[in-house]
């Protein structure tokens, strides 16, 4: 594998610097293909299709520049195998072949490649049609971006918390590594808006919403919005972390700033009510098991005091419906 280092360019500054992997067998057209990108990508050559699958699945590229004709295993073959990958089937494939027949330009389409280019090709129709798909790559991303995020707060949304939430949960399983899961809801919030106006409302939610994110960050967690003053968020246990260090943080990181709530009757400013639940992933339950016991701690802090933490460890209910506690 050779990479070729991108050199200073005139690209905007708020462009991701895209990757492209370039599969060829003949020296000479990687040198050409690198030759037209190094300027703007990053660019990632290589001579054989077995080694490209493995770099691919490595790096994962935002494009791949494909030849069809390479000795052991073909373009054809090896776009089949790349869209068996679930890491990278998504990721755009362009041939750049000598065969010619509309046959050939019929298949590699059918299997998948966004474009078909016919060697000898032409610099600039390479570099506009690769420029063409990176394009249409980077509104995508954009795209996922703003599906993935709240636009009030700037905080990730549910519909990324699903995800997310899945990814943590997973790996902690794997790892066999706590987690710990759990909802925040901000004091007496209708009273706020109501007699702060809603546009302050919403200054409060971003202030929150940053303030515990920042705390979250140095934890490796993270807070989501999921619904109107309602968020939820995750902490990753591992060796050293003190969850109820954090979570106190997290209720004194709103405290501290000092935003005046009178109606409310938790506090004359602003506070959040915290449940969470510490739990070591298995098979045998899931996140909304472990999400309903961190909704039942929130729910019996707003029946006392509010601007308080209730955390636990999870407690399985086994089949004949008695309670376990489980300890992580």
């Amino acid at each position: 594998m050779v990479e070729i280092k991108p050199e200073v360019n005139n690209r905007r500054a708020t462009d991701k610097q895209f990757t492209l992997l370039c599969i060829d067998d003949e020296t000479a057209n990687l040198k050409v293909l690198a030759s037209i990108f190094k300027e703007n990508y990053k660019v990632v050559v290589c001579k054989q299709a077995k080694q490209g699958l493995k770099i691919a699945l490595d790096i994962l590229p935002d494009l791949i520049l494909l030849d069809v004709v390479m000795p052991e295993c073909s373009g054809f073959e090896l776009i089949q195998q790349l869209k068996k990958e679930p890491s990278i089937k998504h990721i755009p494939v362009i041939f750049i072949t000598g065969l010619q027949s509309a046959e050939d330009e019929q298949k590699g389409l059918n299997l998948g490649a966004c474009d078909y280019i016919q060697k000898p090709f032409n610099s600039g129709i390479v570099r506009a049609r690769v420029n063409t798909h990176l394009e249409i790559i980077r509104q995508r991303q954009l795209l996922e971006r703003f599906a993935h995020f709240d636009s009030l707060t700037e905080v990730p949304n549910r519909r990324k918390w699903q995800i997310d939430s899945e990814s943590q949960w997973i790996f902690a399983r794997e790892h066999q590594e706590p987690l710990v899961l759990g909802i925040i809801d901000i004091d007496f919030f209708k009273r706020y808006n109501d007699s702060y106006g809603h546009q302050q409302g919403d200054i409060v939610l971003r202030k929150v919403a940053n303030s515990i994110r920042r705390v979250l960050f140095d934890v490796g967690g993270e807070i989501y919005r999921c619904g109107g003053e309602e968020f939820y968020f995750y902490i990753p246990v591992v060796k050293g972390t003190r969850v109820e260090a954090v979570l106190a943080d997290c209720s004194d990181a709103v405290s501290a700033m000092g935003i005046q709530h009178m109606s409310s009757e938790a506090s004359t400013i602003l506070t959040v009510s915290i449940g969470a639940i510490q739990v070591l992933p298995q098979a045998k339950y899931n996140i909304e098991q472990v999400i309903a016991q961190a909704d039942d701690k929130l729910y019996s802090v707003k029946q006392s005091t509010r601007n308080a933490v209730h955390f636990e460890h999870f407690v399985d209910v086994n089949e004949s419906g008695t309670s376990q506690l489980i300890r992580v």
